[in-house]
């Protein structure tokens, strides 16, 4: 939960640029968290309760928080693969209305600087847009800090200037955090794994001292 909390954070100005790329994954990944903590808060009261149908309806939830878990991780996999394409993709269409709207300027301008990068695969990508044809150069968000004596007209140096496109820096950075998630979605199924015969062991122990009552 809190990864996903944290992914909607440091991109929620970039959403408008990557569009359908990888904005819906942080929500994704924040409701799942999300369906984990209340069902641990729920298993909590069925066992403090030495409830068996709570605890019966608990077991119920670990197996379908564990397919979908499943199912979101696979499709996660899956779509690792396209992301490169995809996010290229979005981002060339994007830059061609950097300077036309102000959210797509604002998003632009919060991925070149977060992520010190130019362009989608590169700084000379700017060429093929509206804003590059125009003024032969580059926006300030392409410049390295600190952005004082950066120069950003493409005929003369470009020294200062991030070489390297936004799309690989942003694909690698998606590609370090579905790791970390993916480690804590091993950790968290494990848990669910060991979770459900422990809950059958501790039906029995319930059941065997009710008889044991009669």
């Amino acid at each position: 939960m809190c990864i996903g909390v944290s992914v909607q954070v440091k991109l929620r100005d970039i959403y408008v640029v990557i569009n359908d790329a990888a904005s819906e994954v942080p929500v994704i990944i924040t409701v799942i968290g999300t369906l984990v903590v209340l069902s641990s808060a729920f298993g909590k009261v069925a066992l403090l309760k030495h409830s068996p149908n709570l605890i019966k309806l608990f077991i119920g939830i670990l197996l379908a928080l564990l397919v979908l878990e499943i199912t979101a991780g696979a499709a996660a996999y899956t779509y690792r693969h396209k992301l490169h394409q995809t996010l290229l993709s979005d981002t060339l269409k994007t830059l061609d209305k950097y300077n036309e709207e102000v959210q797509i300027t604002k998003g632009v301008d919060s991925l070149q600087t977060e992520f010190q990068c130019c362009g989608a695969e590169n700084y000379t990508d700017w060429l093929n847009t509206t804003f590059g044809s125009l003024s032969s150069s580059v926006p300030i968000s392409c410049c390295r800090v600190p952005v004082e004596n950066c120069i950003t007209d493409l005929s003369k140096n470009t020294a200062g200037i991030n070489q390297q496109g936004c799309v690989l820096k942003l694909n690698n950075w998606v590609e370090e955090h579905i790791a970390m998630l993916g480690g804590v979605g091993i950790f968290a199924g494990v848990a669910q794994l060991f979770g459900i015969p422990f809950c059958y062991l501790l039906l029995r122990t319930l059941r065997e001292n009710y008889e044991h009552i009669e």
